[in-house]
Formats: structure tokens, C-alpha cells, sequence
């Protein structure tokens, strides 16, 4: 590689020369429009179509990078609200403020959250141990708020995996579900969170059963593993207690969705502009729509793969049932249609008017509790296991790059440690700028090993305070 591809990618890094020349303060406005001028410089590094695809894959990684921020944003409480609300320490507790909430600062003490009962039965050899003769037998839940059920199990269902399946039917508020551990199979019953949802559980009819099923007080065949209880907690002093870790409070149209005990300020302001966080999230949408293509156009190898990430990214657009509310029961209802190349538009006007008559109801249709929203769906197919979440992405287009020459280690190092955290790299740069310019001889030599000729240094390219990391040169020359 001669100084012009050395060139190239000093231009990709650094495009607007910011390296020795200000502060830190212009780093984070020109972090997005330096990845974006990347793809044009990167280009001329090297030969054949091999670094388009890179250059193209990266930035598909960074928009989904995106996609994931901005659906977050609208999955949080608030998201919609005329007014919002900012937390000090939103790991312990995040505020939403209804209209005619008073603007101002709030100190929220979260002194414990809300948890659910656990009862653990004793242990079964398999799930599908025969427990008593299988004989009718009833089994009773009684809640401390007063409520009651009942659930009958016949003889096919007396394994801790059929008794799992008939509690689970009934829908009675309690869950069941087979746990193993090092002394077999146990049933695990779990009530919904709050005090008032604790509940015991007897049974009639099998002997056996009744011994198995019987729990505190008194009993000796359910194990109490979690006790239930409810949230408790104080804004300005003022006590609040909540079923759910989601809670009201004394001060009007305030609500909290409590993460962590301990302490948090919210302060409540105006929201400026209710519709930026959605037109945010279609254009995030659309630049990895954009992207997928790009990389079908570009590289022949990823053509199978494509059509599956766009196809599952677009089916995931889909609300579930619980999600939205009246008139207000899919993205186009709120102006966001599709077009006909998968990319989505916004009728801003539309958009503006479904937040000012129900926002709510937009706020539903984004995200719900049971996860059915549009940017819960997304959020799914973009993070941890999804399949556009960023391993996933890279595992589906390696082998199309490994097959144009360049390998997996090589990728995930060039793409990964260079393009993502390239503005972790310059703060790095310039807080250790003098140390670097230190070590510039031992890196010239390195890149004059590189190049085959000592005629090429650094100083030379203008390089000084350049790339973040000598390995990261070595990566991109090893490919």
C-alpha cells in the first residue's frame, strides 16, 4: 500500500483535521458527519469492491447503532408527554409528568422496590414423576387482598410439568413454571408483584397432592423463596407506596417507573418538541433499511441474507394487540407510511395532530408492559439476541467478506474498534496527545516496516496525533 492509501484512511478518520487543533468541545457535533464522510474516503483503500462492502457494512452497524438509541427513546415513560422529565440517576427511578404537572425539582428516595412471592415445591427425580395416586384433586390459592381461586388437576396432570401446564391455563394470576436443579425437577409458583397478591395455597382430593401443595403459614411442602411486597418510597418527604414499580405520588400527574433503590432528582420542564423523537426513529429506520440494501447491491454473497434482515425488520413495524388504543391502532393512523423501496415517511403534520389529541394513545402504539409496541418490537430485532443486533449482523455478512478477502478477526477489529468507537479514540488521542507525539518514532517505524520504505513517516502524511492506536494501522494493512 503506498501513501495514498495511508491517505485514505487518515481521511477517514479525520476528515475535518481536527486532530492538534481545538478542544474537545467540536469532537461529539462532527462524531455522525465523520462516520458518514468515511465511506467516501475509505474507498480508496486497497482494490476491487472488498473495502465498498466494509465501508458499507460499518455503516450499517452504526445505524442500527442508532435505530437501537432512538427506539429506546421511545419506549421510555414520558416519551409523549407535553412535559418532560429529567433524572439525576435514572438507574434508581425515570419520571413521566401528565398536564398541569407543576414545573421544578423533586427529590425521589426509592427505599425498596415491588417484588412478587416465589414458592418453590420439593423436587421430583423427572417432570414427569407420577406425584400421589392421580386421584381429582383441587387445588386452592387464597391472596391477601381477599381474592381466591381454585384450580382442578386430573389424573394426567399430577408431574410437576402437567401441574405447571394446568395452574398456567386457569390464568389465575399466580404463574407456574419447572425449575431444575441439582436435587431434580421443582415447581416454581410466582404471584404478580405487590403485598396484596400474596397468596397461600392448600389442596383437596389426593392426599399426596395436599402434602405437596400445602405452603405457609404452617406448611411444609411449598419452600416460601421470595417474599412479596410492595414499593415504597418518598417524593420530598412525601411517602408513596405501590402495588407495581411503577408508581404515583403525591404530587400530581407525577409518576415514577422505579429501577433501584436509593435516591434521584427529577426535574419536570417543558417538552419542545413532542414528534422529534418519532421522525428521529423513522429516519434511524430508514438509514439501516439503506444500509441492507447497499450491501445487496455491493456484494452478491449477501443477497440471501438481506431480504431476511428487511423482511424481519419490516414485520416488526407491527404492533401487537395491546399496543395503541381507539383510533389509534397502527403507524399510519399517526401519518408514518411505507414506501414501496421498505423505506417509512412522516406526515409531520398528522403526526403532530395524533400527539395533541392522544398521546397516550401514540405513546401505546410506540411501546406497552407486555413488550407488543412498534419500538419494543424493534428494540428486539436490534439488541442482545436479535437477528440485526450487532454480533448477529456481523456473523450473517463475515462469511460473505471472508469470501472476498477479508477475515473475520480483521472485520470485527477494523469495523468494530475503529468505526464505533472512534470518538472514545479521539477523547483518548487528545487527553494523552503528549505521550503519543513521545512515541511518534517508534510508530514511524513501524508504518516504514509496513510500507517497505523510510521514506514514509508519519510527519509526512500529517498523521501527527492521527489514528488512536498503532494496532489499529496494523489491522487495517494485515486484511
Amino acid at each position: 500500500m503506498d501513501s495514498s492509501g495511508l491517505t485514505s484512511i487518515y481521511a477517514y478518520y479525520n476528515p475535518y483535521g481536527l486532530y492538534g487543533l481545538g478542544g474537545l468541545s467540536s469532537l461529539g457535533a462532527v462524531a455522525a458527519a465523520n462516520r458518514s464522510q468515511g465511506s467516501s474516503s475509505v474507498s480508496g483503500i486497497g482494490s476491487g469492491s472488498s473495502w465498498t462492502t466494509v465501508s458499507s457494512l460499518g455503516q450499517t452497524l452504526s445505524a442500527v447503532s442508532n435505530l437501537q438509541t432512538a427506539a429506546e427513546k421511545l419506549t421510555k415513560p414520558g416519551a409523549f408527554s407535553s412535559l418532560s422529565v429529567a433524572s439525576s440517576a435514572p438507574t434508581v427511578a425515570r419520571g413521566s409528568a401528565a398536564e398541569g404537572t407543576a414545573q421544578g425539582a423533586y427529590t425521589v428516595r426509592v427505599d425498596q422496590l415491588a417484588q412478587q412471592q416465589v414458592l418453590t415445591s420439593a423436587a421430583q427425580a423427572t417432570q414427569y414423576t407420577a406425584i400421589g395416586s392421580g386421584a381429582d384433586t383441587t387445588v386452592n390459592f387464597q391472596f391477601a387482598n381477599g381474592r381466591s381461586a381454585s384450580v382442578d388437576i386430573d389424573g394426567g396432570d399430577n408431574t410437576v410439568k402437567g401441574l405447571a401446564a394446568a395452574i398456567n391455563r386457569a390464568d389465575i394470576g399466580v404463574s407456574a413454571s419447572v425449575v431444575s436443579g441439582p436435587t431434580g425437577y421443582q415447581l416454581q409458583l410466582s404471584g404478580e408483584s405487590g403485598a396484596g397478591n400474596a397468596f397461600t395455597v392448600s389442596a383437596s382430593g389426593d392426599s399426596t397432592l395436599s402434602d405437596f401443595f400445602s405452603s405457609p403459614p404452617g406448611g411444609n411442602g411449598l419452600l416460601l423463596t421470595q417474599q412479596a411486597q410492595d414499593a415504597k418510597g418518598s417524593v420530598n418527604g412525601s411517602a408513596f407506596t405501590s402495588g407495581t414499580n411503577t408508581a404515583t405520588t403525591s404530587v400530581e400527574g407525577l409518576t415514577l417507573k422505579l429501577n433501584a433503590t436509593g435516591t434521584t432528582n427529577l426535574t419536570v420542564g417543558g417538552n419542545a418538541d413532542q414528534a422529534a423523537a418519532v421522525t428521529d426513529f423513522v429516519k434511524a429506520y430508514n438509514a439501516v433499511q439503506s444500509g441492507l440494501n447497499s450491501l445487496s447491491r455491493e456484494y452478491a454473497g449477501f443477497n440471501l441474507t438481506a431480504p431476511y434482515l428487511r423482511n424481519t425488520l419490516s414485520q416488526a413495524l407491527t404492533p401487537g394487540a395491546a399496543a395503541g388504543s381507539g383510533n389509534i391502532q397502527k403507524l399510519a393512523d399517526i401519518g408514518i407510511s411505507s414506501n414501496a423501496n421498505g423505506s417509512l415517511s412522516v406526515d409531520t403534520e398528522k403526526l403532530r395532530s395524533a400527539l395533541s389529541s392522544n398521546a397516550d394513545a401514540v405513546a401505546s402504539l410506540f411501546s406497552t408492559d407486555k413488550g407488543e409496541g412498534v419500538a419494543d418490537r424493534i428494540l428486539a430485532q436490534v439488541s442482545e439476541d436479535g437477528a440485526l443486533a450487532v454480533d448477529n449482523l456481523l456473523k450473517s455478512a463475515a462469511p460473505s467478506l471472508t469470501t472476498a478477502g477479508l477475515s473475520t478477526a480483521n472485520l470485527q477489529s477494523n469495523l468494530l474498534n475503529a468505526m464505533f468507537n472512534q470518538q472514545q479514540n479521539w477523547l483518548s488521542q487528545y487527553s494523552g496527545l503528549g505521550s503519543l507525539t513521545a512515541s511518534l518514532g517508534s510508530t514511524d517505524s513501524l508504518l516504514s516496516s509496513l510500507l517497505g520504505s523510510s521514506s514514509n513517516n508519519l510527519s509526512g502524511l500529517g498523521l501527527i496525533g492521527g489514528l488512536s492506536n498503532p494496532a489499529t494501522v496494523t489491522s487495517l494493512f494485515s486484511s
